[in-house]
Formats: structure tokens, C-alpha cells, sequence
């Protein structure tokens, strides 16, 4: 069983509402509590490691539901999921698994 944890600048009754329209995790395990020092809410989730959410994606079950909980949270406070240029597709914790170690760059006119 892993365990993943973010906080959220809303309140809790709200983001609970927005969490069942939207269900992230796919009906993983997630408990509510107020952050510390009235910074919003924290969403704790357990995920098994040959649950849902590790069937439906592959990979590391930690990994794709923090990746799951940071879309959510940048949803939540902004009202979109921030795309760069270089991975449209969003960033994720697979995606840097299948990253090559860095290469020099072949010097012009060296032979």
C-alpha cells in the first residue's frame, strides 16, 4: 500500500464536492483533513500497488497518483492543468523513468 499526500488551497466541503465529480484516483482510498495553519485541505490517498489505478496506467502506483493529485490540484486553484511546449501531454513520473542521460553536443567543424 503507498501513500500519497498534497494540499490544496480550498475548503474542505468544497474540494470534497470537486473530488467526486472528478475522482482523480478512480475511487482509491482518500480521506480529507484541514491543512495546518488554515492553508486549505489535505487529500491523503492510499493506493494499492496492484490497485486501479497501477492496472489502468502500468507503472509505479505512487508515482501516477501524485501525478493524478498535482493535475487535480492545479484544477482546482487555477481552472486549468498547465501544459509546456516541450511535453503537451503534461509532465508525469513514467515519462522521466524513459528519460536517456544527457549527451554532449558534437562540435561544428571538429573531425
Amino acid at each position: 500500500m503507498s501513500k500519497a499526500t498534497i494540499t490544496v488551497l480550498r475548503g474542505r466541503e468544497e474540494l470534497q464536492k470537486l473530488w467526486h465529480e472528478h475522482d482523480p484516483l478512480a475511487g482509491a482510498s482518500v480521506t480529507f483533513a484541514d491543512a495546518p495553519g488554515d492553508r486549505g485541505t489535505e487529500i491523503h490517498a492510499e493506493v494499492s500497488d496492484g490497485g486501479l489505478v497501477q492496472k489502468l496506467t502500468g507503472g509505479d502506483a505512487r508515482a501516477k497518483a501524485m501525478d493524478a493529485l498535482r493535475r487535480f490540484k492545479a484544477l482546482v486553484e487555477t481552472g486549468e492543468v498547465p501544459r509546456s511546449d516541450a511535453t503537451p501531454e503534461g509532465e508525469s513520473a513514467e515519462r522521466k523513468l524513459r528519460q536517456r542521460p544527457a549527451q554532449p553536443l558534437e562540435e561544428v567543424g571538429a573531425r
